[in-house]
């Protein structure tokens, strides 16, 4: 669902500044004759609404256990969530309301996914194969939201440049963390139906002990969070980039010049205020603050590159490729007050896109747009 805001609307009687929030959740909308003309509006909140950065779906998902379940987690995509907190600091109440009208929202069951990830253990178990996290479950059944969004948030994107050398298909690698384990052959041959795991075959080649198994869970989450630190580096370097390579940067007065850049990372304010009425030097001063910064940001990616290889030369079950942003997603800057927001986007969603996509949000196998 886009946002339109209340100046996009074509009927604006009698003005859009007669919207006027007078308590939370409600709304006045005055005509003319404000003394005895008022419509008053109650306003949706967002509370118990979460979003997942780096995402940007247009629409509200009630990811619920079961179908019989009444109630639900709400989350939804970055871009979405900001757009929402927009409309009520405008007091625009249609589009909120419109958002968390129940015909929009999409429900997700996560009963059946559980039930598919059940089916497969049997089948691992054979191969010698314990899974420990599957895309968005984990080998307890309990759920990742995090990861669950994220890959919803996949299934209804359009493909783009960087998924041709897979072919639309996420790697698995990037999808399950597992172990392995010793199959006694004899027993499978003479007892197919017996089923073999980690425990009853006394441990694993990968996991052996509850030890083991939990230092490999530490793992894989450190390698997870360099890799999100890696995204963010990665993109307010782009954003760093494109800013030495400016012409000009906003004025602030005859001696000074003021940039502030909201990056992934963090948000900073870089001033020149050595040069009186040189604005050449005023941008090499703010440039050259700039480099330093950028400097700095290239020596953190390198270091965290050395140990995100570390972890990976220690298991198999990541990837050993360095995560990457596109270019243009990264921060944004503006003058002296500095707004700026990290990646951008669009899109519907609806829940024949997300049964469409991949025939559900889940990939024990191959997700192919």
């Amino acid at each position: 669902m886009e946002y339109y805001r209340l100046y996009d609307l074509r009927n604006q009687y009698p003005a859009i500044g007669n919207y006027i929030t007078t308590l939370p959740g409600k709304v006045n909308l005055y005509g003319i004759y404000s003394e005895t003309n008022v419509l008053p509006i109650d306003v949706k909140g967002l509370d118990g609404i979460k979003f997942v950065k780096d995402t940007s779906f247009r629409f509200i998902v009630n990811i619920k256990q079961k179908q019989e379940d009444t109630s639900g987690l709400l989350y939804t995509s970055e871009k979405y969530f900001k757009n929402l907190e927009s409309s009520l600091k405008e007091s625009n109440p249609y589009f909120v309301n419109s958002s968390l009208n129940d015909i929009f929202v999409v429900d997700v069951f996560l009963e059946s996914f559980i039930l598919l990830f059940e089916s497969f253990i049997k089948k691992e178990n054979s191969a010698g194969v314990n899974v420990l996290k599957n895309n968005f479950i984990n080998k307890d059944k309990s759920i990742d939201y995090d990861s669950f969004v994220k890959f919803l948030d996949w299934i209804v994107s359009p493909p783009n440049l960087k998924e041709i050398d897979t072919n639309g298909v996420i790697p698995s690698e990037l999808l399950i963390n597992f172990t392995t384990f010793e199959i006694d052959q004899e027993k499978a041959y003479f007892y197919p139906d017996k089923e073999q795991t980690p425990n009853s075959n006394g441990g694993g080649t990968a996991g052996a002990t509850a030890t083991e198994v939990l230092a490999e869970l530490n793992r894989i989450e450190q390698i997870k969070l360099l890799q999100e630190e890696l995204i963010n580096i990665n993109s307010d370097i782009s954003t760093y980039t494109g800013l030495i390579a400016s012409d000009d940067y906003p004025n602030g007065g005859l001696s000074t010049s003021k940039l502030t850049v909201v990056g992934k990372i963090e948000e900073k304010e870089y001033v020149s205020g050595k040069y009186l009425l040189n604005r050449k030097k005023q941008n090499e001063d703010i440039r050259k603050q700039l480099t330093t910064y950028l400097n700095g940001l290239k020596s953190k990616k390198s270091s965290l590159e050395l140990e995100l290889n570390t972890l990976n030369s220690k298991g198999t079950s990541q990837p050993t490729t360095t995560p990457t942003e596109p270019t243009s997603t990264g921060g944004s800057y503006s003058g002296t007050t500095g707004v700026g927001s990290g990646n951008t986007g669009g899109g519907g969603g609806s829940s024949n896109e997300v049964n469409n996509r991949n025939n559900g949000p889940y990939g024990r196998e191959q997700n192919v747009r």
